[in-house]
């Protein structure tokens, strides 16, 4: 289980690690220098190979950077570590840094890649050995797949301090050829000021999870049911949805319930100083022009697409439409371009019509969008340039902006105005401050059935409160959806228990902004101009759950699960005490294979079959379900496997014809089919057709083909599914 992450950007300046300090301290340069290399040789077991070396002492108002570079004529290595010697990053580079080099072995054709990605976790592992402190533990995260193409695999995972989950993470890369680590790097202590608190806590999870409780938030809304899949009916069901809250946790030192979210607000207030004014370039308003221009004779299928925009109104004809609204203010606005979309299904055409006008702060833009043909208005959105932060002190301009209730009511009369039918079974969604006033007010109005919202259904609307005009609109409303009673619900705080219920309450180091007091320890934050920092303090949060859910059901009281699609895997389930077992999973790890679940492996093996398992070695996924052969043979084809007319698809292939398809993709058609060159040892050499004598040949040098229990190439035995992927196999280990 995870924990959850906290943000933190309000504080990343406060934490810069290139605040510069005017002078060395605490020895002298080069002796400290001597000492970090020392150490990081020791922990890395760094030889005498290189021909260069040069470090670099980054003075932080946190702590000293060491940049540590080793050179030579094949690789730098690049290494920052704290003055103690504490690994923080590594990265490694051939060629002198210029570019990476191959980072695994080019043997031509389908091949493994020279290490799995267990073999890589564990070299991984081992780096972190030598790199991690005696009170810090990493667990990676969920496992990656298997790649024939991969060079190398990365590893992520969060650091465990003192037993406890952080907010520290780690990533290590690791080179397949060699399983060298090229690249790492990792969160640390030495990211925050003063030290991290004890893992201790004087409250327990049950208590903590009580004052978390408190602190949730849901709100009954009707929403489109997503069970019974393949149904026509659109429903929505009542449902307690999650609002969105302020971050809390429990402080484990005195099990108080602390708002994040506030604090680093307060925080934030006392740091930050006033913005300085942005200015916006005017630029100059150009109106397109479309020129229509006769062409040659039309086919039928052009003049198809022709009659789609028959009757649909030129650029000045839907300007007059649109400017018929006077609520859109557009009297000062110059028309610029139409751009016209077809819907592919519908045929229904659209044109989205564009307008701007210049003011002192820049260019005001308007985008209206409507039916082509019947000048309908379908949606707007604007925007307006940048204007420096009015603020009720000491600007009239504020106070000549429309209040949000003022603002509001222009709003609805114009969407009353638009959509009369649906406006009126709507109420205002989000909240509003009636009283506050800012340069545009943006309200979305949601369709209200029993008594509660249907946001699925809404209108939203977007006003200039510098002069009332509509700059913004659009509507999402489905007239088909049935809505299930209201009758027999939950209660609210039943909804919250089972909610919380659903996560684990875990106990962590957190990131948590401090204010700065006055001891020396922080003399150095203090005198580059900050007044907080991030401490790491354990404490209790609500933590990662394993599944996903989107709220609870208001009638039954059950967790409403999120049906996402989990990543397919190729595996089988028919394979238990078959002789092939073994290399058909470890093909299906790669997902080289057949998908469906089932290998059959003794069934005798169609062409079809084939085609799918190397396509499969080439990176290609096709599924049973998708049904679609043509794009296999046209692989088959591109790649010389077969010819088209060697198509046939439920052809059993023989053990000749296996060898003969998988060594013409791979290029050695043109040389097995030279005359008189070739001999073979099987034991039924003589019976081998001269057009597969080559063949056979070639297997046997690979060693793919070894014979059958009496030495016999067998060209013509029917092969079964599990040869055929023992042969392919074979070949990719070559």
């Amino acid at each position: 289980m995870k924990l959850r992450k906290f943000a933190a950007a309000v504080t990343a300046a406060a934490l810069s690690l290139s605040l510069a300090i005017p002078a060395l301290a605490d020895g002298s340069a080069d002796a400290r220098l001597t000492r970090v290399t020392l150490a990081v040789k020791g922990t890395l077991g760094i030889g005498d190979e290189y021909t260069g070396f040069y470090g670099e002492p980054d003075e932080t108002a946190l702590g000293t950077r060491w940049s540590l570079t080793w050179e030579s004529e094949e690789e730098e290595l690049n290494i920052t570590a704290t003055d103690e010697g504490k690994i923080l990053s590594l990265n490694r580079w051939g060629n002198g840094g210029k570019v990476e080099p191959v980072m695994a072995g080019d043997r031509g054709g389908l091949t493994f890649p020279a290490m799995t990605r267990a073999e890589a976790e564990e070299r991984a592992e081992a780096f972190l050995d030598k790199v991690l402190s005696d009170n810090e533990k990493v667990t990676f995260s969920d496992e990656g797949e298997e790649s024939l193409s991969a060079t190398e695999y990365s590893f992520q995972g969060a650091v465990e301090l003192n037993g406890l989950p952080s907010p520290m993470t780690l990533f290590v890369r690791v080179r397949l050829s060699d399983g060298e680590v090229t690249r790492f790097w990792r969160g640390d202590t030495s990211d925050y000021a003063g030290a991290p608190g004890a893992a201790e806590t004087s409250t327990t999870a049950e208590a903590a999870r009580e004052l978390l409780k408190s602190t949730l938030s849901l709100r009954l809304e009707y929403a489109l049911e997503q069970d019974g899949e393949g149904e026509t009916e659109k429903r929505a069901v009542l449902r307690y949805l999650p609002d969105s809250t302020d971050e809390f946790y429990v402080d484990a030192a005195t099990g108080e319930l602390v708002n994040l979210t506030q604090l680093r607000a307060e925080l934030r207030q006392q740091h930050t100083s006033a913005g300085g004014d942005r200015n916006m370039a005017n630029a100059s308003l150009k109106a397109e022009a479309a020129d229509s221009e006769a062409g040659p004779t039309l086919t039928e299928t052009e003049l198809e697409g022709v009659a789609k925009l028959e009757g649909v109104l030129d650029k000045e004809a839907l300007d007059k439409k649109i400017r018929a609204w006077e609520e859109l203010g557009l009297s000062k606005y110059t028309l610029g371009s139409a751009s016209y979309t077809v819907d592919r299904d519908t045929g229904e055409v659209t044109a989205r019509v564009s307008y701007a006008r210049n003011g002192e702060e820049g260019i005001y833009r308007r985008y209206v969008t409507l039916n082509a043909k019947t000048g309908e208005l379908l949606s707007m959105y604007g925007s307006n340039p940048f204007r420096a932060v009015l603020s009720q002190e000491d600007s009239r301009e504020y106070n000549a902006l429309l209040t949000a209730g003022k603002a509001q009511a222009k709003g609805e009369a114009f969407l009353e105005k638009l959509w009369p039918g649906q406006f009126t079974r709507t109420e205002r969604y989000n909240e509003v401050d009636e009283q506050a006033r800012s340069a545009d007010q943006r309200f979305t109005f949601a369709q209200k059935v029993n008594g509660y919202f249907f946001p699925a259904n809404s209108l939203s609307v977007q006003v200039d409160a510098t002069d009332g005009s509509i700059m913004g609109f659009s509507r999402g409303f489905d007239e088909e959806v049935s809505f299930d009673s209201a009758e027999g619900l939950i209660s609210e705080q039943a909804a919250i228990e089972a909610w919380c219920a659903s996560f684990p309450v875990e106990l962590g180091y957190l990131e948590v902004p401090v204010a700065l007091d006055m001891t020396k320890e922080f003399e150095l934050l203090r005198n580059a101009g900050y007044s907080y920092y991030n401490a790491l303090k354990p404490g209790y949060v609500l933590g990662d759950r394993e599944t996903w859910y989107t709220g609870v059901d208001a009638k039954t009281g059950e967790l409403v699960r999120s049906e996402t699609a989990e990543p397919r895997r190729m595996a089988y389930d028919d394979l238990e005490g078959h002789w092939a077992a073994g290399i058909l999973n470890e093909l299906a790890r790669y997902s080289v294979g057949w998908w469906g679940g089932k290998a059959e492996p003794d069934k005798a093996l169609t062409q079809l079959d084939y085609v799918r398992l190397l396509a499969s070695a080439n990176g290609y996924a096709f599924y049973p379900e998708d049904g679609d052969v043509e794009i296999l043979y046209d692989y088959a084809v591109r790649g010389g496997l077969l010819t088209r007319e060697e198509r046939d698809e439920d052809k059993i292939l023989t053990r000749a014809e296996v060898i003969r398809m998988l060594l013409n993709s791979e290029g050695y058609g043109a040389v097995a089919q030279l005359p008189g060159i070739f001999r073979c040892d099987y034991t039924d050499a003589g019976e081998i057709p001269e057009t597969d004598l080559g063949y056979a040949a070639l297997a046997q040098g690979l060693g793919i083909v070894e014979g059958d229990a009496q030495g016999r190439y067998a060209p013509q035995r029917p092969a079964a599914r599990s040869e055929a992927a023992v042969v392919l196999w074979k070949y990719m280990k070559r």
